[in-house]
């Protein structure tokens, strides 16, 4: 069978909730409409490390952007992404298409807007000249239901 050649970054919690924090979790594993849209557009996926999990662990507590926006934090972003960087370098030298971001809505991390994982993921972007035009994001309901035609961001 015939690769489309597509990849989507998606963040951690939309496919595992269990990384999400006590009492925060909107599905039981992976959010079904995000996955039945990912397999309806033939998408290959990675999933990006929850910077959150991997800096404080499971219990840690509720934090906003401000608590997360520190030198320590950012920095731990920036490593955790350079496995994804080697991966997306590799995919793009071998002709595939980034085909865009799905983060979190209201998430001090995975914001698509505002969200200090994704700021620094953007700024490697620029740094290594990957362009990506299109933003989804997950909306921010208990029982959220993603729409790829409503719930995004497009940039040049």
């Amino acid at each position: 069978m015939q690769r489309n050649k597509k990849i989507l970054l998606v963040s951690h919690c939309i496919l595992n909730q269990n990384t999400v924090i006590e009492g925060e979790a909107r599905s039981f594993g992976a959010i079904p409409t995000a996955l039945d849209w990912i397999q309806k557009e033939g998408l290959g996926v990675i999933q990006l490390p929850c910077p959150e999990f991997t800096f404080l662990g499971l219990e840690r507590p509720s934090m906003t952007y401000e608590e997360y926006d520190n030198k320590e934090y950012r920095q731990h972003c920036r490593n955790i992404l350079l496995p994804v960087l080697e991966q997306l370098t590799e995919y793009i030298k071998c002709g595939y298409q980034i085909t865009g971001i799905l983060g979190i809505q209201s998430s001090p991390s995975c914001d698509m807007t505002r969200g200090i994982f994704i700021e620094e993921l953007k700024k490697l972007f620029i740094e290594h000249q990957i362009a990506i035009t299109t933003e989804w994001f997950l909306p921010d309901h208990k029982n959220p239901i993603f729409n790829s035609k409503e719930n995004y961001i497009k940039r040049n």
